[in-house]
């Protein structure tokens, strides 16, 4: 028989034997659900394991690799490459730039004919060492040089007397002045110190503009540079009648950010105060638009116009 403080001490009260009831259930739910997670329930990470192990392996000896080893920087490649007539003897460093080579390998062409080497036919080409079979048969079509007389020599007499001609004939050139907003690529050309790419550049950023209002805006033509326009300033004329201008009441913004002196925040701007305000009644009303003050609306206030 059981002592009475045993008793005492085992006995509880209806409360108390409503929690005990409680907990064990509880406690037998928990026990279920771990029996079930851990026999009968997989995860989605172990459905993902099952199903995409190997990829998974994959990826982290990948990754493991490009952390441990750099990567083979990519070589120079140029945005654009629109191959032109050039003649080898004469093109810039610029032009062999836009042939599709680096900067750095038009320097080492510029260098290697200023040391003295001629060009005399395509085939001299593949004397540059950054030009291989491949890029000659692409650059091949293209090549017009200009002829060039080979040196000859005239024996004389060991003691035979000989002067220098004080005045040498020095190539003399016809000059012009060239209208930038009608010229094409053949008219450009004549200009002292435009070639094939600069002919073909000018005449790009006139057809996204609409047209030159002063000859200095050829400065923002890539590649052109102060020391350059220098040379060929006096030979460029603009007549501003040619500018194409764009109706302020009808354009939208797609049309309006075409053009490279107005971004995408101006263009909405335009065309929102546009619809609160009405149309525009003069091209002035622009400077009332937030975002075309001061420099910007005298940039772009010869390329509009109000019907």
């Amino acid at each position: 028989m059981l002592p009475k403080w045993f008793k005492d001490y085992l006995s509880f009260h209806k409360s108390e034997r409503r929690g005990i009831i409680v907990l064990v259930i509880l406690l037998f739910g928990l026990i279920s659900y771990n029996i079930y997670q851990r026999f009968f329930w997989k995860s989605d990470w172990e459905t993902a394991q099952i199903e995409f192990g190997d990829e998974m392996v994959s990826f982290q000896a990948e990754t493991k690799e490009r952390a441990t080893y750099k990567e083979t920087p990519k070589p120079w490649l140029p945005k654009e490459k629109n191959l032109f007539d050039f003649d080898p003897n004469t093109l810039d460093s610029t032009g062999w730039v836009g042939l599709g080579f680096s900067p750095k390998q038009a320097a080492a062409i510029i260098n290697y004919r200023s040391a003295g080497a001629v060009f005399r036919k395509p085939e001299d080409l593949k004397k540059l060492f950054v030009v291989d079979e491949e890029k000659y048969e692409e650059l091949k079509p293209f090549v017009q040089i200009t002829e060039i007389p080979e040196k000859t020599s005239t024996p004389r007499a060991f003691n035979e007397r000989y002067s220098e001609p004080k005045d040498r004939d020095k190539p003399t050139y016809e000059p012009v002045v060239i209208e930038l907003n009608s010229a094409d690529s053949s008219s450009l050309v004549q200009v002292r110190g435009i070639g094939p790419f600069f002919a073909r550049v000018i005449i790009e950023h006139r057809e996204k503009l609409g047209g030159y209002r002063s000859k200095e805006q050829v400065l923002e033509v890539y590649g052109m540079d102060s020391t350059k326009f220098a040379r060929i300033k006096d030979q460029l004329m603009v007549d501003s009648t040619q500018i194409s201008k764009i109706d302020l009441n009808s354009a939208t913004i797609k049309e309006l950010v075409h053009h490279p002196y107005i971004n995408f925040n101006q263009a909405k701007a335009i065309v929102k105060y546009r619809e609160q305000h009405g149309h525009f009644k003069t091209v002035a009303q622009l400077q009332k638009v937030h975002l075309v003050k001061g420099e910007t609306y005298r940039k772009i206030a010869p390329y509009f116009k109000v019907p």
